[in-house]
């Protein structure tokens, strides 16, 4: 059962990944419209969290630890966003990839796991392959504090995966649909201050409301279900798996369907990364 619930949370992480990187090429133009649209996605995530959350009970561990997931979320994305302005993609999703490893030894921290060492063999192999199936920037250059920018990236987007499973080891752990309720209430009004107080040349249609409410339906799913399984799954199983599966599979979207073209080099990332994910799941 926890595993069909993988499959779906990496479904709709890939078919949002998949969305959002098309919306954001074809539709977008510029970071005000990307957080207009993510601020629309939010909306449906609160109603459905909201309505989740009608006749519950909220403690203020949940509550606190809801805003310090909302705050840390926000900071990943715009520390990401600002890192791959600035510096080479590739290097970039590497870097922001291998955070991964902050939350899947922090189930052995916590002692609530015990140590593999295959494992982390088998994710270190993954970012190698990850890193090779990102496209490669040709003649990118550098800016000022691009280190700096994916090193605060790698920290934040680490300690979201930490959160999730200090809550869902606790005596709150019922408490996951509020705990989400005020971590994407933090999260949509950020994302409404910084795109609806900027004026920006694209008008919102039909398409973007019918779009940004399926974004929001996959967000919906994906949050619940990874905050759940980061609760039953070992950390050093289930970190890995869902990070470097829905990179892996919205490379494959992108080919299949997208028609993009793939290199030889990103070939070999894709076929090695899979295999990767397949040894970090039997090891």
């Amino acid at each position: 059962m926890n595993y069909l619930l993988l499959v779906t949370s990496i479904t709709s992480m890939v078919l949002n990944n998949s969305l959002m990187s098309r919306v954001s090429k074809t539709m977008l133009s510029g970071r005000t419209d990307v957080y207009r649209y993510n601020a629309l996605s939010y909306i449906i995530c609160i109603a459905l969290f909201g309505a989740m959350t009608l006749g519950g009970s909220i403690s203020l561990y949940t509550v606190i630890l809801g805003v310090l997931f909302g705050t840390v979320t926000l900071l990943s994305n715009f520390y990401r966003t600002l890192a791959l302005a600035k510096g080479p993609t590739h290097i970039t999703i590497l870097i922001t990839t291998s955070s991964m490893i902050i939350p899947t030894l922090s189930g052995v921290v916590m002692g609530l796991e015990e140590f593999r060492p295959l494992k982390l063999v088998a994710m270190a192999v993954l970012i190698f392959f990850i890193y090779l199936s990102a496209k490669k920037d040709e003649g990118t250059s550098i800016g000022k504090g691009w280190l700096l920018l994916c090193m605060l990236a790698f920290l934040f987007q680490g300690i979201i995966g930490v959160i999730q499973k200090i809550h869902q080891s606790s005596e709150h752990k019922a408490e996951l649909f509020p705990f989400l309720f005020v971590s994407f209430t933090v999260s949509f009004l950020f994302a409404t201050v910084m795109g609806y107080t900027k004026k920006t040349e694209t008008k919102f249609g039909a398409k973007h409301f019918i779009l940004s409410a399926i974004s929001g339906i996959c967000i919906f799913t994906m949050n619940v279900l990874n905050l759940k399984l980061s609760g039953l799954l070992p950390s050093q199983l289930f970190f890995p798996a869902v990070n470097g599966t829905a990179i892996i599979f919205t490379s494959l979207v992108a080919v299949l369907l997208f028609k993009e073209k793939l290199s030889k080099r990103q070939f070999i990332g894709i076929a090695g990364g899979l295999l990767s994910l397949v040894a970090i799941c039997v090891l």
